[in-house]
């Protein structure tokens, strides 16, 4: 169990008290604005003091959780036991060289794509309205339509919890649908070499239109939503197995399926975690009853 009082009499002690809060509402680190209270919170703001938290978190046994910007990820009503880090606005140094692009895993990915704009550099366009991390996109091998982010990348530098550094190239990282395997089960990603294109920013920006149109046409771009929430079967994408399994616009609490997108949950407004959870279970049993299809969650839960 937990002792939140001595741990943090250890967090004084090792004069983390400036970097580690307690008791931090959730609900305004996730795109759902659902989740309640993490005992321990930090934004590491350099990566010295990321070392020092995790290496702290690892000699008191502190459970760990790492979240980029919170856009697909669920959290419980009653909160998390532990320590929360956000990847976000930290980390976010860019630096450039010809094509390449060096970039801290915290730059949040529409800020990255205005970079990329500025300087007429092409490759990142389908991740312009995607609101998470770099960290985040790399994770979940973040993508829209035929683009990835697996594409541009040429190698990824990670903190692993035992302190370490390492420099990951391409050919070791294991890109998958809606994943990433680098062969550790516990690391950090702190950077990322992003090997872009050159063109002009005209066509840029309307490659960008582009998506955003299509984005906006076919997701509830307007509503507070986690992105999708199950991953495509072999056999069929998941947002027409849910909509062909009558799951579309059902309602539990203040969670909606979406009607404009089925595998899109809306918050209307003061849906809880529990409310999210009911629903997801809603539509994998009409999925299971209609298909015989056992659907795979994409977004990833947090603390339960």
């Amino acid at each position: 169990m937990l002792d939140k009082r001595l741990i943090w009499e250890e967090i004084k002690k090792h004069n983390l008290g400036n970097d580690i809060h307690k008791d931090e509402l959730l609900k305004y680190h996730t795109s759902w604005k659902i989740g309640g209270f993490a005992d321990f919170f930090s934004v590491p703001q350099n990566l010295e003091t990321l070392k020092n938290i995790i290496t702290f978190s690892i000699e008191h046994e502190l459970p760990v959780y790492i979240i980029g910007n919170g856009s697909n990820i669920l959290v419980p009503d009653d909160g998390i036991r532990g320590l929360v880090l956000k990847i976000s606005g930290t980390l976010d140094k860019i630096e450039y060289s010809g094509k390449m692009m060096k970039t801290g895993a915290g730059v949040l990915l529409p800020s990255l794509v205005r970079k990329t704009v500025q300087s007429e550099l092409s490759g990142l366009e389908f991740a312009a309205h995607i609101p998470g991390t770099l960290g985040g996109a790399l994770s979940n091998n973040a993508s829209f339509g035929s683009k990835s982010i697996s594409d541009i990348v040429h190698k990824i530098v990670i903190l692993d919890f035992q302190g370490n550094i390492k420099e990951i190239e391409k050919a070791q990282c294991n890109f998958f649908y809606r994943g990433l395997d680098i062969g550790l089960d516990r690391y950090v990603i702190l950077t990322a070499y992003l090997l872009m294109q050159q063109d002009n920013k005209d066509n840029i920006i309307a490659k960008i239109k582009e998506v955003y149109d299509k984005r906006k046409k076919t997701q509830p771009t307007e509503y507070l939503t986690a992105g999708c929430i199950f991953k495509n079967s072999s056999y069929s994408p998941a947002g027409y197995l849910i909509e062909k399994s009558g799951a579309k616009g059902l309602i539990i609490g203040d969670a909606q399926v979406s009607e404009k997108h089925a595998n899109f949950i809306i918050n209307k407004g003061n849906a809880s975690s529990k409310d999210i959870l009911l629903l997801i279970e809603a539509i994998e049993k009409k999925v299971k009853k209609e298909f015989g299809i056992t659907l795979e969650r994409e977004i990833e839960f947090i603390g339960f």
